[in-house]
């Protein structure tokens, strides 16, 4: 073997090239590994062991790419830290440190591994003697060892604990918990990962619950759990409770003067780290059920450390009962003869007999209540007395005031006021005086411009230049003989194409930034509608709004249905476009294609209503009940006086549009059913059956979208009862939702359950066939 030395460099070298060019991370670590076995010299393994705990923990390094690499590293870190079972000696604090740190970072994807492939059994078990080994050994370890330890199983309780399923068809992107692990595993059960979190979970709030003096573990467990609060709201008040109940003051109970310093650095610290913790939660979630408790928690633990490290602390012998001024009884009469003798004048000057008078100007409310002369009093920030010593003060303050001095003092503020009032009003001029303290020369003087500052300076300049346009302006009037003729500003150039396109995306941002600031407050006010509403195709768009969500909302379908058409201009200057079932009326004119305002409105109303269906649904129907009947009317103000003989003669002809082709309700129609099928899950029924409850028509390619629903399995039942309920309450669509039901029966096979009880019914003789064939 080479020089440890010469090795080192070389080793340096590839960790500075995988800093530098992450994507090599996974050519380099197995190169590594064999150079840094447990075998090696102690200088490689300490080397090795950071650059692999630094492997895991990079956020640059790709999660695909770590966890194939944690499956190669298993071996190594087993043997780090078995190193005294399998050679006999004990392994290096260092090399242990980070191996643990190794192990934190890979325990999660070890887990995901094991979940995706059912043959992991030997990974798993790796993973579990090194876990094993930590719990076992980790209380006896050194201070380093530790707290990494406490970073282990804190990662353990997380992955091992219920989390949240963001999206239950991408397993992938979720966040590694118990949620993801299914009941019938056949190397990982549930139940006893649940119960060894649950555990371990006690094992870190019993060094709270202890009240451990030990500042590093202490640090280490708050940190660990700050991160649990925020993952897994299952556990946060079981940890919150715990914390709240921690006593960090615990090594101050016997005083100051008893303390050490290394106990009052661990005081400190960990005080200061509870209150981080606590105020961590509160920044996070202000609105937490719990959040005045732990407003408390931390204002008592910060006003209990004050008084801990304060000169005046719990040690030092409490001042003796005096009045509030520091004069007792025999001195009084000595004192109050001197201020009568006039050998106290600063006193004399702060009686209420003698009140300085107001200064010129503007003047604020504090200058009009103070009667003290003294600067340094009107200069004292009130604040900056602890509030439990104001509640200690404030009650005989007011017992002890003389009602002769409180009631001058009342009079003198009256009376400075009623002074106040009956000033002139000032002038702008005169208040730019008042900020500058003095006269201003009509001669320029640079000193005095050079040490004004530099708001006043600008104030100072503007009221100059006013002056000197006021006088311009009069002298134009008397040359001209009479008033300047208004000023008329040019218009300015047209708008572009594309400015006009980035307008009014602009304005549709804006416009449905108001509507989701209704819907808080909807959502805030829980929903209340003001009685005798008008509702339907009659009521008026403008209806209370700015105010009402509903307003909006009609504004927005009105602007996007009814602005489609220019029903003046006759049949000839429109035709119908058919085209992948997306047909749309539209106007000939250019063949260039511009942004339309309908179109953007129509597609950002889409992306509204998809952001929250379940909530939004009822704008939806709203939406398509107006795309509805705006096409009617636009049908019948191109033809007002067409019979229905003709009108049944033209439905056989596909070249003219009839009464029954509603090309915008039908393309939004079935947009919005083919945004809806993407999110629908089994529990969301009730929502498809009132979206086809309430739309106005219903046609064949509306229930081509029902049964291809039925392509998941689980939602098979979803489009059984959709169908049901179309042929029991909308009997216009009856036969069309019967058919539908045929088709579904005929090409799913996983759907013959539920649609032959249908079928059964309304129409036996298919099943009667198909048991014939």
């Amino acid at each position: 073997m080479g020089d440890p030395s010469q090795i080192l460099k070389s080793l340096n070298e590839a960790r500075n090239i995988c800093l530098a060019t992450p994507s090599i991370y996974p050519q380099v670590v197995p190169g590594v590994l064999p150079v840094v076995g447990p075998q090696q010299p102690l200088e490689l393994r300490r080397w090795g062991a950071d650059f692999l705990a630094e492997t895991f923990a990079s956020p640059v390094l790709a999660a695909e790419e770590k966890q194939k690499l944690s499956l190669g590293v298993l071996d190594i870190l087993r043997r780090y830290v078995h190193r005294k079972e399998e050679t006999g000696e004990e392994e290096d604090a260092a090399v242990v440190k980070s191996a643990v740190q190794c192990a934190a970072s890979i325990y999660p994807l070890v887990f995901r591994h094991t979940l995706s492939t059912r043959d992991s059994a030997e990974v798993w078990a790796k993973m579990a003697g090194i876990k094993s080994y930590i719990l076992r050994t980790m209380d006896s370890a050194p201070a380093g060892v530790r707290i990494c330890g406490i970073k282990f199983i804190a990662r353990v309780v997380q992955v091992q604990t219920p989390g949240l399923i963001s999206d239950p068809r991408r397993p992938e992107q979720n966040e590694i918990s118990l949620a993801l692990l299914s009941r019938d595993h056949p190397v990982l059960q549930p139940s006893q990962l649940e119960a060894e979190a649950s555990g371990l979970l006690d094992r870190l709030l019993g060094v709270l619950q202890d009240n451990s003096s030990d500042a590093l573990v202490v640090t280490a467990t708050l940190s660990a759990l700050s991160l649990l609060v925020q993952r897994r709201p299952s556990i946060s008040n079981k940890i919150l409770m715990t914390v709240l109940n921690y006593n960090p003051l615990v090594l101050a109970t016997g005083g100051l003067a008893k303390m050490g310093g290394k106990e009052r650095v661990a005081v400190k610290s960990t005080t200061r780290t509870t209150m981080s913790f606590l105020l961590n939660v509160l920044k996070r979630n202000p609105n937490h059920p719990m959040a005045a408790r732990l407003q408390q928690r931390t204002e008592q633990l910060r006003h209990s450390l004050t008084e801990v490290f304060s000169e005046t602390g719990p040690g030092k012998r409490s001042a003796p009962d005096e009045p509030i001024d520091g004069l007792d009884n025999h001195k009084r009469m000595r004192t109050e003869q001197a201020i009568v003798n006039g050998t106290a004048p600063q006193q004399q000057q702060s009686q209420p007999g003698n009140v300085p008078p107001l200064p010129p100007g503007p003047v604020s409310y504090a200058q009009l209540f103070t009667l003290n002369a003294d600067p340094s009093a009107a200069g004292f920030h009130v604040e900056a007395i602890p509030l439990h010593i104001v509640n200690q003060l404030v009650p005989p303050l007011l017992a002890s005031i003389d009602q002769q001095r409180l009631t001058a003092a009342i009079t003198a503020v009256q009376s400075r006021f009623l002074e106040y009032t009956k000033r002139p009003p000032g002038t702008a001029l005169e208040a730019v005086k008042a900020v500058t303290g003095g006269e201003e020369d009509d001669d320029y003087d640079p000193e005095v411009t050079v040490g004004m500052a530099g708001a006043q300076a600008q104030v100072m300049n503007r009221m100059d230049l006013m002056l000197m346009e006021g006088q311009q302006q009069q002298q134009q009037q008397q040359d001209v003989g009479g008033p300047l003729q208004p000023f008329v500003l040019e218009a300015g150039p047209p708008l572009t194409d594309k400015e006009r396109e980035e307008y009014s995306k602009l304005a549709l941002t804006r416009v449905f930034g108001t509507l989701a600031e209704l819907d808080k407050d909807v959502k805030t006010k829980g929903g209340k509608k003001v009685d005798g509403e008008m509702k339907g195709f009659n009521r008026l768009a403008s209806a209370g709004l700015g105010q009402d969500r509903d307003g909006w909302v009609t504004l927005l379908i009105r602007l996007a249905t009814r602005s489609t058409l220019d029903l003046a201009n006759g049949e000839e200057n429109s035709i119908v476009k058919q085209e992948n079932d997306d047909r749309s009326l539209l106007k000939r004119g250019s063949g260039q294609q511009h942004f339309s305002m309908a179109d953007g409105i129509r597609q950002t109303l889409l992306n509204y209503v998809m952001e929250d269906f379940r909530r939004r649904i009822d704008v939806a129907i709203a939406w398509l009940n107006e795309e509805w009947y705006s096409d009617r009317l636009a049908f019948l103000s191109l033809h007002p006086s067409k019979p229905a003989k003709e009108e049944a003669q033209n439905a056989e002809t596909p070249s003219k549009p009839t009464m029954t082709d509603l090309p915008n309700y039908t393309a939004a129609c079935l947009r919005t059913l083919d945004a809806l099928a993407t999110y629908l899950d089994t529990r969301d029924s009730r929502i498809l059956i009132r979206f086809l409850s309430e739309i106005p028509q219903i046609n064949p390619a509306v229930l081509d979208r029902v049964v291809k629903i039925a392509d998941d399995p689980e939602r098979v039942q979803m489009a059984a009862q959709a169908l049901l309920y179309l042929i029991m309450f909308r009997p216009p669509v009856r036969e069309a939702a019967v058919d539908a039901a045929e088709r579904l029966w005929r090409g799913n096979e996983e759907a013959r359950g539920a649609v032959g009880k249908i079928l059964g019914r309304w129409r036996p003789g298919v099943l009667v066939d198909e048991e014939k064939g």
